[in-house]
């Protein structure tokens, strides 16, 4: 019987389960390989033991890259309603998504992910963005414009430019700018 170290099973499996991603991702960001071995020596436990927490390395390296949509997800949400015209709602939008994005390790997540997950494992990464870009779709469509999918896609298209330029280390708040601008012109608001 395994030591059990939280008040119940339950918080103890959370506490496991956190334990392990949180060693997976330091693992990857030393750039070493990723195995259940190299994880359970992180965490202190017998090899078999992670098995009982998860069932492949995949969904350890699934959580490291989604560990952060959700909050990321709520702040840009927070941005979107608090704007008050379709308009803004779409600056709101790209300006919550490159400041997110700006935070420090966007571009290795996204390289993890579309370097070592399974297609499964891929696609419930990518139904995390198309909730993200659900708060985009929303704001375009109130506007009154001839190609909304095109719309959305130019804006999507200049704040993933932005995320990157960042992540390469271009000046944040010059990249943000610039594209904020841009996409101003586009959706024909203030930048």
């Amino acid at each position: 019987m395994p030591k059990i170290n939280a008040p119940t099973v339950r918080e103890h499996r959370s506490r496991m389960e956190a334990a392990l991603v949180d060693a997976a991702e330091e693992i990857l960001l030393e750039g070493a390989r990723l195995t259940v071995g190299a994880v359970a020596r992180r965490v202190g436990i017998a090899r078999s033991s992670v098995y009982k927490y998860v069932d492949t390395v995949d969904e350890l390296t699934e959580a490291v890259a989604a560990r952060d949509f959700p909050r990321w997800t709520a702040a840009v949400r927070q941005a979107v309603d608090a704007a008050p015209t379709p308009v803004e709602r779409v600056l709101a939008y790209a300006r919550a998504n490159i400041a997110e994005g700006s935070r420090g390790d966007h571009g290795w997540r996204v390289g993890l992910a579309r370097a070592s997950l399974s297609p499964e494992a891929m696609g419930r990464i990518m139904a995390l963005h198309r909730d993200l870009e659900a708060l985009l779709s929303g704001s375009v469509a109130e506007l009154d414009v001839r190609h909304p999918d095109l719309l959305q896609s130019a804006v999507q298209s200049l704040v993933d430019t932005a995320i990157r330029a960042i992540d390469a280390g271009k000046d944040p708040a010059a990249v943000t700018d610039f594209t904020l601008d841009a996409i101003a012109a586009v959706v024909g608001g203030p930048g």
